[in-house]
Protein backbone atom coordinates (compact mmCIF):
# COMPACT_ATOMS: atom_id res chain seq x y z
CA UNK A 1 0.00 0.00 0.00
CA UNK A 2 2.80 2.15 1.08
CA UNK A 3 4.84 1.78 -2.51
CA UNK A 4 1.40 2.62 -4.46
CA UNK A 5 1.23 6.04 -2.51
CA UNK A 6 4.42 6.88 -3.52
CA UNK A 7 4.30 6.46 -7.40
CA UNK A 8 1.11 8.33 -7.03
CA UNK A 9 3.13 10.82 -5.61
CA UNK A 10 5.89 10.27 -8.02
CA UNK A 11 3.39 11.22 -10.57
CA UNK A 12 1.78 14.12 -9.23
CA UNK A 13 4.99 15.37 -8.79
CA UNK A 14 6.07 14.66 -12.22
CA UNK A 15 3.31 16.19 -13.86
CA UNK A 16 3.74 19.23 -11.53
CA UNK A 17 7.66 19.53 -12.90
CA UNK A 18 6.07 19.31 -16.42
CA UNK A 19 3.65 21.35 -16.36
CA UNK A 20 5.99 24.29 -14.53
CA UNK A 21 8.63 23.64 -16.85
CA UNK A 22 6.51 24.06 -20.04
CA UNK A 23 4.98 27.36 -18.09
CA UNK A 24 8.15 28.37 -18.12
CA UNK A 25 9.23 28.08 -21.41
CA UNK A 26 5.90 29.10 -22.79
CA UNK A 27 3.98 31.63 -20.60
CA UNK A 28 0.55 32.37 -20.91
CA UNK A 29 0.05 35.87 -22.35
CA UNK A 30 -2.74 38.44 -21.56
CA UNK A 31 -3.03 41.34 -23.66
CA UNK A 32 -6.18 43.26 -25.22
CA UNK A 33 -6.50 43.42 -28.57
CA UNK A 34 -7.53 46.63 -30.43
CA UNK A 35 -10.53 45.92 -32.76
CA UNK A 36 -10.37 44.77 -36.42
CA UNK A 37 -10.36 47.97 -38.76
CA UNK A 38 -13.05 48.41 -40.51
CA UNK A 39 -14.13 50.81 -44.06
CA UNK A 40 -14.81 53.98 -42.87
CA UNK A 41 -18.49 54.72 -42.95
CA UNK A 42 -18.58 57.96 -41.39
CA UNK A 43 -16.22 59.79 -43.83
CA UNK A 44 -18.12 63.14 -44.47
CA UNK A 45 -19.09 63.77 -40.49
CA UNK A 46 -15.67 64.99 -39.13
CA UNK A 47 -16.19 62.93 -36.23
CA UNK A 48 -14.49 59.51 -35.77
CA UNK A 49 -15.92 56.49 -37.50
CA UNK A 50 -15.48 52.84 -36.80
CA UNK A 51 -12.04 52.31 -38.44
CA UNK A 52 -10.56 54.63 -36.44
CA UNK A 53 -11.96 53.88 -32.94
CA UNK A 54 -9.06 52.18 -31.27
CA UNK A 55 -9.40 49.53 -27.82
CA UNK A 56 -10.04 52.68 -25.73
CA UNK A 57 -12.48 55.26 -26.18
CA UNK A 58 -13.51 58.63 -24.73
CA UNK A 59 -17.05 60.16 -23.62
CA UNK A 60 -17.60 61.50 -26.82
CA UNK A 61 -16.97 58.25 -28.83
CA UNK A 62 -19.09 56.14 -25.91
CA UNK A 63 -21.83 58.48 -26.71
CA UNK A 64 -21.85 58.29 -30.34
CA UNK A 65 -21.58 54.75 -30.13
CA UNK A 66 -24.54 54.41 -27.68
CA UNK A 67 -26.77 56.56 -30.02
CA UNK A 68 -25.98 54.16 -32.80
CA UNK A 69 -27.32 51.47 -30.78
CA UNK A 70 -23.94 49.51 -29.69
CA UNK A 71 -24.31 46.82 -26.87
CA UNK A 72 -22.60 48.27 -23.39
CA UNK A 73 -21.81 46.27 -20.67
CA UNK A 74 -21.47 47.43 -17.44
CA UNK A 75 -18.60 45.24 -15.41
CA UNK A 76 -19.05 47.49 -11.89
CA UNK A 77 -20.43 45.64 -8.83
CA UNK A 78 -23.94 44.46 -8.31
CA UNK A 79 -24.77 47.59 -5.98
CA UNK A 80 -22.86 50.17 -8.53
CA UNK A 81 -24.87 48.85 -11.02
CA UNK A 82 -28.25 49.03 -9.40
CA UNK A 83 -27.56 52.18 -8.10
CA UNK A 84 -27.31 53.82 -12.09
CA UNK A 85 -26.05 52.57 -15.60
CA UNK A 86 -25.91 53.41 -19.03
CA UNK A 87 -29.91 52.95 -20.52
CA UNK A 88 -29.94 49.51 -21.91
CA UNK A 89 -26.35 48.17 -20.61
CA UNK A 90 -26.05 44.76 -19.73
CA UNK A 91 -24.98 43.62 -16.54
CA UNK A 92 -21.49 41.65 -17.01
CA UNK A 93 -18.46 41.34 -15.08
CA UNK A 94 -15.32 38.73 -14.61
CA UNK A 95 -16.92 37.03 -11.46
CA UNK A 96 -20.21 36.64 -13.24
CA UNK A 97 -19.01 35.75 -16.51
CA UNK A 98 -19.02 31.50 -16.56
CA UNK A 99 -22.23 31.63 -14.09
CA UNK A 100 -25.77 30.88 -15.30
CA UNK A 101 -26.15 34.98 -14.78
CA UNK A 102 -22.99 35.98 -16.74
CA UNK A 103 -24.94 33.22 -19.68
CA UNK A 104 -28.03 35.10 -19.99
CA UNK A 105 -25.87 38.24 -20.57
CA UNK A 106 -24.16 36.59 -23.44
CA UNK A 107 -27.50 35.56 -25.17
CA UNK A 108 -27.99 39.28 -25.96
CA UNK A 109 -24.06 39.85 -27.33
CA UNK A 110 -23.51 38.96 -31.42
CA UNK A 111 -19.80 38.18 -31.46
CA UNK A 112 -19.82 40.07 -34.60
CA UNK A 113 -20.91 43.40 -33.02
CA UNK A 114 -19.52 46.32 -31.44
CA UNK A 115 -19.59 46.24 -27.67
CA UNK A 116 -18.83 48.80 -25.23
CA UNK A 117 -17.53 48.03 -21.76
CA UNK A 118 -17.31 50.61 -19.21
CA UNK A 119 -16.92 50.16 -15.16
CA UNK A 120 -15.65 52.77 -12.59
CA UNK A 121 -13.03 54.65 -14.44
CA UNK A 122 -10.31 55.78 -12.94
CA UNK A 123 -7.89 52.99 -11.26
CA UNK A 124 -11.26 50.25 -12.54
CA UNK A 125 -9.56 47.79 -13.93
CA UNK A 126 -13.30 45.57 -14.15
CA UNK A 127 -13.85 46.72 -17.93
CA UNK A 128 -9.96 45.28 -19.07
CA UNK A 129 -10.37 42.27 -17.65
CA UNK A 130 -14.29 41.50 -19.23
CA UNK A 131 -12.64 42.55 -22.37
CA UNK A 132 -9.76 40.02 -21.89
CA UNK A 133 -12.49 37.61 -21.31
CA UNK A 134 -14.41 38.45 -24.07
CA UNK A 135 -11.51 38.80 -26.42
CA UNK A 136 -11.20 34.99 -25.34
CA UNK A 137 -14.47 33.83 -26.33
CA UNK A 138 -14.96 35.54 -29.43
CA UNK A 139 -15.79 38.91 -29.13
CA UNK A 140 -12.72 40.35 -31.25
CA UNK A 141 -14.80 43.95 -31.87
CA UNK A 142 -14.91 45.55 -28.22
CA UNK A 143 -14.03 48.55 -26.87
CA UNK A 144 -13.28 50.06 -23.51
CA UNK A 145 -14.83 53.47 -22.38
CA UNK A 146 -12.28 54.26 -20.66
CA UNK A 147 -13.51 56.65 -18.38
CA UNK A 148 -16.28 54.65 -17.69
CA UNK A 149 -19.42 55.70 -15.36
CA UNK A 150 -18.05 58.59 -13.72
CA UNK A 151 -17.38 60.92 -17.07
CA UNK A 152 -20.43 59.27 -18.49
CA UNK A 153 -22.46 60.92 -15.36
CA UNK A 154 -19.88 64.29 -15.40
CA UNK A 155 -20.80 64.84 -19.62
CA UNK A 156 -24.45 64.75 -18.50
CA UNK A 157 -25.53 61.42 -20.79
CA UNK A 158 -29.04 59.65 -19.39
CA UNK A 159 -28.58 57.33 -16.88
CA UNK A 160 -31.35 54.72 -15.19
CA UNK A 161 -31.48 52.61 -12.19
CA UNK A 162 -32.06 48.63 -12.07
CA UNK A 163 -36.07 48.52 -10.65
CA UNK A 164 -35.99 46.50 -7.53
Amino acid sequence: MFQLFCRIFAIIGLGVTVGAADSWLRPTRLSLEAPPAEAAQHQNSGAPGPAELGLMIDAASAKKLFDEGVVFLDARIDEEFAAGHIPQAFHLNSATFGTPAGADAMQALDPSQRIVIYCGGGECDASKNLALLLQGAGYKRTHIFEAGFPEWIKQGYPVEKSKP
